[in-house]
């Protein structure tokens, strides 16, 4: 079953739709939508919005980025997918551990956990969890490639930022999480919970700033077509991360920023959203 709530409007109005009867209704996917997917094993998924299909520039356009930025290319998005509104959470992560009987991972402490995303998880944990979520769904759901994750954080911008090309962030309304985005003092020192900084014009919390976030690509050194294709899961290559997080500068937030992992790096910094394919 799938829950669906209207395009971005001032109705409340949802719709819950089971497999059988999304035949006969086929509802028409538009910007803004969100939808959850009802788990077999109880429960929810994570809520997922609607980013409709488009073209972008894809890397740095302002001359200030690292040269594995450059130079732009054209990036068409053919089909529109859903993505994580927010990065997954430890109760997120929860609800797959507890039903696979796995550990949980460390909250380093830093309390309200449940709502904070999901930290000290491998690229492979990130797989595994969207193989989990796809078998109890019957959807397919994975980590946005390189290119797609560029494009849903820029939320139709082509700017340095998604909000602009200035910080523009004060302590009354700081856009993001990280050192130097006036964030409040009592989040200085670990993440902030999902949600809490504006969202972007698709509707994503947190794509510039809190966790850096795995994307489904190996890292190299320029654009060559690996940002578009999801790296094998015995490929062994480091993969890209993206979006800067909570110990970051103001300049790792930017929307073209690119770094690398290995793929079985965890740490207290690193967590993701998923992709899930529309029909």
């Amino acid at each position: 079953m799938q829950v669906l709530k209207a395009c971005r409007s001032h109705t409340a109005l949802s719709l819950a739709i089971s497999a059988g009867l999304a035949l006969l209704v086929a509802p028409q996917a538009c910007k803004g939508q969100t939808l959850t997917d009802v788990l077999t094993g109880g429960g929810m998924g994570p809520e997922m919005v609607v980013v409709p299909a488009g073209q972008f520039l894809m890397g740095d356009g302002s001359g200030l980025g690292n040269d594995n930025e450059r130079p732009q290319r054209s990036v068409a998005i053919d089909k529109p997918f859903a993505i994580g509104r927010y990065e997954v959470t430890f109760a997120d992560w929860q609800t797959y551990a507890e039903a696979n009987k796995l550990p949980m991972p460390d909250n380093e402490g830093w309390g309200l956990s449940a709502q904070r995303p999901v930290i000290h998880v491998s690229w492979r944990d990130a797989h595994a969890y969207a193989q989990w979520l796809s078998r109890e769904t019957g959807a397919r759901y994975r980590l946005p490639t390189e290119a797609e994750w560029e494009y849903a954080a820029r939320g139709g911008s082509q700017t340095y930022y998604w909000w602009g090309d200035a910080l523009d962030s004060d302590e009354t309304r700081p856009r993001a999480h990280c050192r130097g985005c006036a964030s409040p003092r009592l989040l200085r020192n670990k993440t902030a919970t999902v949600g809490q900084f504006p969202a972007n014009g698709f509707g994503l919390h947190d794509t510039a700033g809190n966790v850096w976030e795995w994307t489904a690509s190996r890292f190299t050194q320029s654009f060559d077509g690996s940002e578009t294709q999801s790296a094998g899961l015995l490929d062994s290559s480091p993969r890209v991360v993206r979006g800067g997080a909570w110990n970051s500068g103001p300049t790792y937030l930017r929307s073209s920023m690119r770094d690398l992992k290995q793929p079985h790096h965890r740490d207290y910094a690193l967590g993701f959203r998923v992709l899930r394919e529309l029909p």
